[in-house]
């Protein structure tokens, strides 16, 4: 079945009271609108068209996908009005189009395919997908005749006392043929409270027509919960976070303490892994099997292989961690760095855009930024590249077995040959050569019998 998407994303939220476009606000690390464009492009529709409006520049950028086509409602005068906007970008198109909003997170793949395949079924020209729900508060409400037809949908300020007590919501979700869409919001009005013109409008006007309407309930009424303020925002991610962990307990991955573990749906992670209380793993991250990972770290768009121990309280971002690394505690491991297997990274230690070679150990109080370091290196405590001139960044290297004393300052760009020392307490500005001892600090000078100038008498002691 050849279908299209439009989902509508050009609210200003106000009630979020933010800054920031309300589909933007992040669920689990992610803007809530790329939860609704993920399900979406699961159908394989022929286009997406995402309406954007307040903050358009900024859900652009967030979502950068050549998937979607972009269209602007420049006023805002309800979500009729919205879906009219994207007529243009899918005036050629003749099939039916999937309408939803952008502040769905919950909404599933598996929901929509079923909502298009229920559509197919009853052969009708407009399906809305329904929930039953014990407060329907905030929410259109379905109406259907005595034969359980649906005949129209009523938004709750225009309701009348006995509507509201209706417990069958619109969702907001709508599948209608094209042919009927365009035509319909052409002929909708604001003859409404919030004079607006309302999408839900279109359901009365296919009943007064004769075309075939389906209302089709929704099995988990959590999936259509929209977000108007940070409560519901909360609540979403409450769900999510709950149905992404409950995922990875099943697979065979152990979280200590589910309710303070933060993990993002598209995060994969191996079999017999622990996840210890207050971790938050994020964005496109990979962890293997036999992992050990946290308590309070921070993970974030990073691979790591198999049997990895990552001690307390690390942070971790778009880094490559390859097999049986231990990491931490307090350790910051930066973009583009690449940790070898079984290498050592410890505590107060920061790598940036470096490779750590195999077995190589950086224990304590280092900075790695911008190195090349080979197999079985000892970094000694306080060890600095000092890879910044204040122009440019320059690059260390590092060859296999060597041993850097502790508190060295490596002064790039610089190579440390195969096997060499460094003393501790030095500055090396010069290359080192293969298995040789670079020193590189003044002369010890002692004074003898030198005495501290006493204190004034009468000054106090903080000045």
């Amino acid at each position: 079945m050849s279908l299209s998407v439009i989902v509508l994303a050009a609210g200003m939220g106000k009630r979020m009271k933010s800054d920031l476009p309300k589909v933007l606000h992040p669920v689990l690390g992610r803007p809530m609108l790329s939860y609704v464009v993920d399900a979406v492009l699961k159908l394989l529709p022929k286009r997406v068209v995402v309406v954007v409006g307040h903050g358009a520049q900024e859900v652009e950028k967030a979502l950068d996908s050549k998937e979607i086509t972009y269209v602007t409602q420049t006023e805002r005068l309800g979500t009729g009005h919205a879906a009219n906007c994207a007529h243009p970008a899918l005036k050629s198109f003749k099939g039916d189009i999937l309408i939803l909003n952008g502040d769905f997170p919950l909404i599933t793949p598996n929901t929509l395919k079923k909502f298009v395949k229920d559509h197919q079924k009853h052969g009708a020209d407009i399906s809305i997908l329904t929930a039953l729900v014990e407060d329907p508060s905030g929410y259109g409400r379905i109406k259907r005749d005595e034969g359980g037809n649906v005949v129209g949908i009523v938004e709750e300020k225009d309701a009348t006392k006995e509507e509201r007590f209706i417990n069958e919501i619109n969702s907001g979700t709508f599948f209608i043929k094209s042919s009927f869409l365009w035509n319909a919001l052409n002929k909708v009005n604001t003859r409404n409270k919030q004079k607006e013109y309302y999408l839900t409008d279109i359901v009365g006007s296919a009943y007064k027509n004769s075309l075939k309407i389906n209302g089709s309930v929704v099995l988990d009424s959590d999936e259509v919960m929209g977000v108007n303020d940070r409560l519901d925002l909360s609540l979403v991610e409450s769900i999510l976070k709950w149905r992404t962990n409950e995922s990875l307990m099943r697979s065979g991955v152990t979280l200590i303490d589910p309710e303070t573990t933060y993990i993002s749906p598209k995060v994969k992670i191996g079999r017999d892994t622990t996840i210890y209380p207050n971790t938050h793993i994020y964005g496109n991250t990979q962890i293997g099997r036999n992992c050990i990972i946290g308590p309070s770290t921070w993970i974030e768009d990073s691979k790591l292989g198999n049997g990895i121990t990552i001690k307390s309280s690390c942070y971790i971002t778009s880094a490559v961690i390859r097999n049986n690394v231990t990491i931490g505690p307090f350790a910051h491991i930066r973009p583009e760095a690449e940790i070898m297997d079984g290498a050592k990274i410890g505590n107060f230690v920061e790598i940036k855009k470096s490779k750590i070679g195999q077995g190589s150990k950086v224990s304590h109080l280092s900075y790695i930024g911008d190195t090349i370091m080979g197999k079985d290196v000892n970094i000694g405590a306080g060890t600095i590249t000092c890879n910044y001139d204040g122009i440019n960044k320059h690059k260390t290297t590092i060859e296999d077995n060597v041993f850097i004393g502790s508190d060295t300052m490596l002064v790039a760009p610089i190579r440390i040959g195969k096997g060499a020392t460094t003393g501790a307490g030095s500055t090396i500005s010069k290359d080192v050569p293969s298995d040789s001892l670079a020193i590189g600090r003044a002369r010890q000078t002692i004074i003898k019998d030198w005495k501290r100038k006493p204190k004034e008498k009468g000054r106090s002691k903080g000045k």
